[in-house]
């Protein structure tokens, strides 16, 4: 039988994507962040998809069940 194993999605993000990671979690703006830190536009959507979810709503749940935030 196959042991199904849970990981922390989290766990698969650079420091720079999990540096960002907080940022969003505090409620800093997209552009603030952008321009702050000299990011493309595309970085939040790169996050996003990385740990599987769709918006910021889903993102701030699945912080939570991780214990993120």
């Amino acid at each position: 039988m196959e042991t199904l194993t849970i990981t922390n999605p989290f766990s698969i993000l650079s420091k720079r994507e999990r540096e960002v990671l907080d940022l969003i979690l505090q409620g800093t703006q997209v552009k603030d962040i952008s321009a702050s830190l000299e990011l493309k536009s595309n970085f939040k959507k790169n996050i996003l998809s990385k740990v599987g979810v769709n918006n910021n709503i889903e993102l701030f749940k699945l912080a939570q069940e991780y214990k993120i935030i």
